[in-house]
């Protein structure tokens, strides 16, 4: 079995890389994957992450090209004809829609923290950072701060 909890979407070429794990699988294996699906606005993520986007592109900072790109990997295998189309290699291939929670962070300072990571060069001003935080305070609890989201679950079968 092969297994890949958000990973697989980063591929540069799907095709390819599933018949590839295709080869490492015996006859009858089972891949299995878990990737974003589009951003809905009715999903409690989705509106955060707009609303985040937001308040950072206030600041007239454009997205750094690798943050740009890894968007755009993210969202690579949200089109279940595509996940069809790539797993052409494979049988008994099904693409369930899945509700997840996501986890943010500890708090909204954390969570805060975390996104800001994936873009270590941006220098935000304090008043972006704390509406940031407004902004994520909704979704914390006593187990951090979570969102609803929503995720394909996919499994395919390698023929015998």
């Amino acid at each position: 079995m092969a297994i890949s909890r958000g990973g697989v979407m980063f591929f540069a070429d799907h095709a390819a890389a599933f018949r590839n794990v295709a080869r490492a699988l015996r006859p009858g294996g089972r891949l299995v994957f878990v990737c974003p699906q589009p951003a809905s606005p009715d999903i409690e993520e989705s509106r955060a992450l707009g609303l985040l986007a937001g308040l950072l592109g206030a600041q007239g900072a454009a997205p750094s090209p690798d943050h740009t790109d890894a968007r755009a990997a993210m969202a690579s295998l949200s089109d279940p004809a595509h996940i069809r189309r790539s797993l052409a290699a494979y049988t008994d291939v099904t693409v369930t829609s899945l509700p997840v929670e996501t986890y943010w962070g500890r708090d909204p300072a954390d969570a805060v923290d975390f996104l800001l990571s994936r873009t270590p060069d941006r220098v935000v001003p304090r008043v972006t950072r704390k509406a940031l935080e407004d902004t994520l305070s909704p979704y914390a609890g006593g187990r951090g701060v979570r969102m609803e989201a929503r995720v394909w679950l996919v499994t395919a079968t390698r023929p015998s």
